[in-house]
């Protein structure tokens, strides 16, 4: 029968401890100066060597051939200990040994001698689950225990635990695993066991681990059996649920360069898939994380636990971005982290969190603001806008003709434009859904829009004036309006128009002269964005 390697491979002495020295070195002093305490309190996450340590130190306390102050785990007190057949070392498991009748049975057996060793050890795994009354009960024993008794307290959650239990102990914190420690035992195991195992793939483990080896263990186990005694980076990707280091660069740098369209297609691939929403977010985290990491630190190695030509595409891809911008996405990642433990549709909060964070127009945060701050200015400098003159004959009240020059700005395809492009097909679907199957047939005939002034404009080809006439009942509007609302989080007035009277719709601004007209435009919108600016900085000061 197969033995789980987290059980086969748990630590036998103190020096198989990974990852806890600063512990392991004060047990050791405290049995060579024999000044060992009688009541400890070790407390850390899940698998990082609580009750392995607990045990090591019961041992080691009790030997009869003890070497390096390490169990010989040889004589006959370390072999009874080891196979649970002596009556000096107890284990209780407190979460179902959690009544006041419990812990007095265990003062009643206190008062008895140890049998074969020089101290008995009691072990309560999970304290924290002992009632009110069962602490107390406990706490009169550990106020005046007997010389040869000794506690040790096990928890995850020490703050669940009385201060009158906590001043009684001696409290040992055990450290999350590192990264590095994790790969170097699970490389050891993989060459003990005869197994070939790419460094990528235990990286990933271990990174998925949050630092308890127990789980990478039990990962590792998966993965073995899952590759057929081979430890492939791919199958283990497969296993996590994870995404593959390549797709989030890729992902990434279309939420960097800030394509929507793009972005949501990588998260519907995903989806397609099989992945899990909340995990791809909590990569996503991780993954920006590491690129801030990337712009404001030269010393990565213990602070992005990757491989090296890993962190070489971090700091490369960080260059594209600015610290503002990551700070503007990892907090709407981290609240959408939050939101998604309750959402009933993942799904659609994910897609909203991709047009978030790559549309800053979607986020009314500082951050955000900067970003399109930022965004008008580059447009401004790469000439996308433009000013068109045209003249138009003018009537004057002494019957003269004259021309009048009038401005027309025009602009590149707007943000607004790309943003109801890509959301067009999430649209129809709701309209579909909403069973409003002649507006949904008519809408699918669309091939354009516009956007001016926050009304957006439906454009139809001219053959289509019975479409125009359909929909431009104001119910129909109205009822465009709100799934539009719905589906982008933002509000556009809506209008139906042939593509003919586009011209009509575009923004003219009445000037003297094209150069003046240009002039006073940027002169305006450069003033805007000073009064901006400004406005932050007070708001920051």
């Amino acid at each position: 029968m197969h033995k789980a390697l987290y059980r086969a491979y748990r630590p036998q002495t103190f020096k198989d401890v990974v990852g806890q020295e600063h512990i392991i070195r004060t047990l050791k002093n405290q049995i060579d100066n024999d000044n060992i305490g009688h009541a400890y309190l070790f407390s850390g996450t899940r698998g990082t060597g609580k009750t392995s340590t607990a045990k090591i130190f019961a041992r080691a306390v009790n030997c009869l051939n003890s070497v390096n102050l390490e169990p010989c785990n040889e004589c006959e007190v370390c072999k009874d200990i080891l196979n649970d057949s002596i009556m000096d070392v107890v284990e209780i498991d407190a979460a179902s040994n959690n009544s006041v009748d419990d812990i007095r049975e265990l003062r009643e057996n206190v008062k008895y001698s140890p049998t074969k060793s020089k101290y008995k050890v009691y072990i309560i795994d999970e304290v924290h689950m002992l009632s009110q009354g069962a602490f107390n009960a406990l706490l009169k024993t550990l106020e005046e225990p007997p010389s040869y008794i000794i506690f040790i307290l096990a928890t995850t959650e020490p703050h669940k635990i009385p201060a009158t239990i906590l001043s009684r102990c001696q409290r040992f914190d055990f450290k999350r695993v590192t990264v590095k420690d994790m790969m170097l035992r699970m490389k050891n195991i993989c060459e003990e066991e005869e197994i070939e195992a790419e460094d990528k793939a235990l990286n990933l483990i271990a990174r998925n681990s949050q630092g308890a080896l127990r789980d990478a263990l039990s990962i590792l186990d998966q993965c073995i059996s899952f590759g057929d005694n081979k430890v492939l980076y791919k199958d283990a990707v497969e296993l996590l649920g994870t995404v593959n280091v390549e797709q989030l660069f890729k992902m990434s740098q279309n939420i960097i360069d800030q394509n929507t369209k793009e972005s949501l297609q990588d998260l519907n691939e995903f989806v397609i898939w099989g992945k899990d929403i909340k995990q791809l977010i909590n990569d996503l985290i991780d993954h920006f994380r590491n690129l801030m990491v990337c712009k404001v630190s030269n010393e990565l190695d213990e602070i992005i636990s990757l491989p090296e030509e890993i962190i070489d595409k971090f700091k490369l891809q960080s260059k594209k971005v600015d610290t503002n911008d990551l700070i503007r996405i990892l907090n709407i990642l981290s609240v959408t982290q939050d939101t998604m433990k309750t959402a009933s549709n993942p799904r659609v909060l994910a897609e909203v969190t991709m047009m978030k964070i790559a549309q800053p127009m979607f986020d009314e945060s500082k951050e955000a603001l900067i970003k399109r701050i930022e965004n008008l200015e580059k447009v401004i400098e790469s000439g996308s806008i433009k000013i068109v003159s045209s003249k138009e004959e003018v009537i004057t009240a002494d019957n003269n003709t004259i021309e009048q020059e009038e401005v027309i700005y025009e602009e590149v395809k707007s943000e607004d434009v790309k943003l109801i492009e890509a959301s067009w097909k999430n649209i129809l679907q709701k309209i579909k859904k909403d069973k409003k199957m002649p507006i949904y047939a008519l809408l699918s005939e669309v091939r354009s829009f516009n956007v001016h002034a926050n009304m957006l404009y439906i454009v139809f080809d001219d053959n289509f004036s019975f479409a125009k006439s359909k929909l431009s009942s104001v119910d129909t509007i109205q009822y465009i309006e709100n799934v539009v609302r719905e589906i982008l989080n933002r509000s556009f007035s809506i209008k139906i128009v042939l593509k003919s009277e586009v011209n009509n719709i575009e923004l003219e601004i009445k000037e003297e002269s094209k150069d003046k007209g240009e002039e006073i435009l940027k002169n305006i919108v450069s003033e805007t964005i000073l009064e901006i600016k400004d406005s932050i900085h007070e708001n920051q000061e």
